[in-house]
Parts: C-alpha cells; structure tokens; sequence
C-alpha cells in the first residue's frame, strides 16, 4: 500500500518525459522535411496588351526625329522596335475596345494609328512551397499587371482632369512603396533560391525597379501623363 502513490509517480513522470520527446522528434521531423509544404502551381496568367502606334518607320533615326512631332502632346512616345520597323507608343490598353476608341479620336484629329498586340503568356512556377511562399509568389507573378493598372487609372485621371498632379505623384509613390514591399518579400524568403524561374523574377524586379525610381525621379518638363505612359510601354514592352 505504501509503494503504490510512488509507482503512480514514477508511471506519470515517464510518460511526461515519453510525451515530450515524441513531441521534440515529431517538430523535429516537420522542419526537417518541410511537412508543411506541398508540391503545387502557381501561375500568373495570360495577359495582353494593346499598344497605339502613331508612327512607324524602318529607321530607328527617322522614327527619333518624328518625335519632335507629337512633343506637345500627352503621348508616352516609347520607340518600339518590332518585325524591323520602330513604332512611336503613344499609349498602351489592355482593352482592344479602348485602344480601338482612341485610335478612331486621333484619327478625328488627323493622326493615323496603328494598334499593336502583345501577349504576355502565363508563367508557371512548380515545387514545394509553404503556404506563405505560395501568396508571396503569386504577388510576384501579378506585379507587372498590378502596377500597369495603377498607373493606367493614374493617366486616366490625370488626362480626364479628376487628379491634380500633386496628387498623381503621391499616387505613384504609393505604387513605388507597394512595389518594394512585394520586392523585399520576396527576397526575404527566396534570396538563397537560384531556380531558373525565381531569377527571372529576381531579374523582372530589377527592371521595374528601375523603370518607378525613374519615374518617382523625374525632373522632365514633359507632361507627367505622358511620362507615366512611357513607364508604362516600357514596363510592357521590357518586362
């Protein structure tokens, strides 16, 4: 009788101990083989663009001097060489109907334009990702989408006279800051990653970084529509 409250110790404390190893091994096991990671896709899309072409020519000097032409206009006026002839952008949709409604305005204005198609195709990334890694990847797969859609709206609202450029500039830093969060999240967890479609990103990101510090920069004495849509041919056309 004596020895039995010693027996139900010594049997609650081996378990105790028998429970706290099984668990250390068990999270043990989970972060060594990344349990909470599963194999999957993630995908950004297809996308298309529509670019407005108001002159083109065989010659990239012919198609620099026509620039003068439209300089007192709201025309991105990025020369895009495509097929062997260099095409002035003037602006880019993601809507044939918008660029097909513009394209019939500056033909009213005595401007013949040309619309231009390019497809972005989907980019697919395979592997084990956690679930954090899965949303930080698909931000980064929508990134360039995202910005042309916030500087698109910028230009409209611009062009339409609802925004002031003060306010557009505080706008487009705001599109800047957003940008730098999505790019520091990204290095944050896959700065040690060297597969192919990771450093593609790594590389887009440098790009667009360099394409919204110039335009945050800018000291132009251009029309700011007309530099937010030259960022945006070029974010188009060079991403």
């Amino acid at each position: 009788m004596k020895k039995f409250p010693y027996f139900v110790t010594f049997s609650a404390l081996l378990t105790l101990l028998t429970c706290v190893s099984f668990g250390y091994l068990v999270s043990t096991l989970i972060v060594s083989a990344n349990l909470f990671q599963t194999t999957q896709k993630v995908e950004s899309g297809q996308n298309t663009y529509y670019l407005l072409s108001v002159y083109s020519s065989e010659s990239l000097e012919e198609a620099e001097n026509k620039l003068e032409n439209f300089s007192d206009t709201n025309f991105g006026l990025y020369i895009y060489e495509s097929d062997g002839s260099y095409h002035i952008i003037a602006s880019c949709y993601k809507n044939n109907n918008d660029a097909e409604l513009v394209k019939s305005n500056l033909k009213t204005n005595g401007i013949e334009a040309e619309i231009l198609k390019i497809k972005k195709e989907s980019v697919v990334l395979e592997g084990s990702f956690s679930t954090n890694e899965e949303l930080i990847l698909k931000d980064c797969l929508s990134t360039t989408n995202n910005i042309y859609n916030d500087l698109y709206d910028i230009t409209v609202s611009l062009d339409t006279g609802v925004t002031d450029e003060v306010t557009a500039k505080l706008k487009i830093n705001e599109v800047y800051s957003n940008f730098l969060t999505t790019k520091n999240n990204f290095e944050t967890l896959f700065s040690a990653n060297t597969n192919s479609e990771i450093s593609n990103i790594r590389a887009s990101f440098t790009k667009i970084d360099e394409i919204l510090l110039d335009l945050t920069n800018s000291t132009q004495n251009r029309d700011l529509s007309a530099q937010i849509k030259y960022s945006i041919a070029k974010l188009i056309i060079e991403v």
